[in-house]
């Protein structure tokens, strides 16, 4: 491939990155999950740049040394984008929000791994070295470690898709499984024939996984990181239209007092209070339940009865997770919300609407009451 080639492709990959960088910048949301995508795009915009300058400085005589740099900066990019990229979808797809989890730790521990090999490249030129006609030559052996090495992440987070598949929107999973497909296809193409160059290929990916970023901004709460009222829209029509006597479980959470600690505190204070709420309705709700913040401070759990445990199972669980979060004390004091549930059917709740209507109305009644949840009986319509 002409070297004018390769750079004229990587130069408009980097446009449309930017452009991408630009829209994030100016947007309101900063979820983990945006956040992350972010490094991704910063990753892959410092990969082709650094394969730019390689590019542009190829055949230097008098830039070895600029060019050892450049190109191990394209290593160091390379091992950050699969990094980041399965740091993402073990958060977004796999992953317990509340912790750094076992595939977040092997991951990390492959990039460490590939990080040492490229500062003892340095030294050693133990994967590629630079000629003093300003050529690279690869070391066979090391290029071949540092990318099984690299791709090892994402075959742990290609099984651990494949594994939940059931559980990923089809379009969704067909993105993941080609994002680092793609440029390992492209750099085996490289390795075979050193003269094909398409590092633009990472951007192809990086753009596919865009359009899972805007979905998850689409359907999430920016705050909190659970789903939005559109996304319970979305999951309760699935399972209420056209569906006769289907089971669903729903259980609603009202934080108590956020006016007060907002006035008293400040809204940070509230905001935290929400987010740990958010975080003990994470690890409290079922596999195949949708967990929204559905509006201030309420909160909904819904799933599939026949998918998961009863309502008061839940109920409890949420009351453990508080009195865990209540370990540490807090400004405004101990974290409380009140809790209403249900299992229904669509015989008496015939729809979404009367279904949270429902759901709305034991809430508040728990509210009223304000009797441990652990005394109540489930209700069933």
């Amino acid at each position: 491939m002409d070297v004018d080639v390769g750079i004229a492709l990587d130069s408009l990959s980097v446009v449309f990155m930017l452009v991408l960088v630009g829209g994030m910048w100016g947007s309101r949301a900063k979820s983990a999950s945006s956040k992350l995508y972010f490094s991704l795009v910063v990753a892959v915009i410092v990969l082709l740049c650094s394969d730019i300058g390689y590019m542009a400085l190829l055949g230097n005589e008098e830039a070895r040394g600029a060019l050892t740099a450049v190109k191990s900066l394209y290593f160091v990019a390379n091992a950050a984008v699969i990094w980041i990229w399965a740091i993402y979808v073990d958060y977004t797809v796999l992953g317990d929000r509340t912790r750094f989890n076992a595939f977040g730790k092997l991951c990390t521990a492959i990039l460490a791994v590939n990080l040492v090999l490229v500062a003892i490249n340095a030294v050693t030129g133990c994967m590629f070295s630079i000629t003093k006609a300003g050529t690279f030559e690869a070391n066979p052996a090391g290029m071949w470690a540092f990318t099984t090495l690299n791709y090892l992440s994402a075959i742990v987070m290609l099984v651990a898709l494949l594994m939940h598949s059931a559980e990923i929107r089809r379009g969704v999973l067909v993105r993941f499984v080609l994002f680092p497909m793609i440029p390992f296809a492209a750099e085996s193409v490289h390795l075979a024939d050193p003269s094909l160059v398409l590092t633009c290929s990472y951007a192809v990916s990086a753009l596919m996984v865009f359009q899972i970023s805007q979905s998850n901004l689409v359907y999430t709460d920016e705050l909190t990181g659970l789903g939005n009222r559109r996304r319970l829209t979305d999951r309760l029509s699935r399972w209420f239209h056209g569906v006769q006597n289907a089971a669903v479980c729903g259980i609603m959470i009202d934080l108590d007092g956020l006016k007060s600690i907002n006035d008293t505190h400040g809204h940070a204070a509230g905001d935290e209070a929400l987010i740990l709420v958010g975080d003990a309705i994470r690890a409290s709700a079922p596999r195949e339940s949708v967990a929204v913040r559905y509006g201030g401070d309420e909160f909904i759990i819904a799933w599939n009865a026949d998918e998961g445990p009863e309502p008061e199972a839940v109920a409890a669980q949420l009351e453990t997770e508080k009195a865990t979060a209540n370990e540490r004390p807090r400004p405004w004091g101990p974290l409380d919300f009140s809790v209403g549930f249900l299992r229904s059917d669509a015989a008496s709740c015939p729809d979404p609407e009367a279904f949270v209507e429902r759901l709305d109305a034991l809430m508040y009644e728990a509210k009223r009451l304000k009797r441990p949840v652990g005394s109540g009986q489930a209700q069933t319509d």
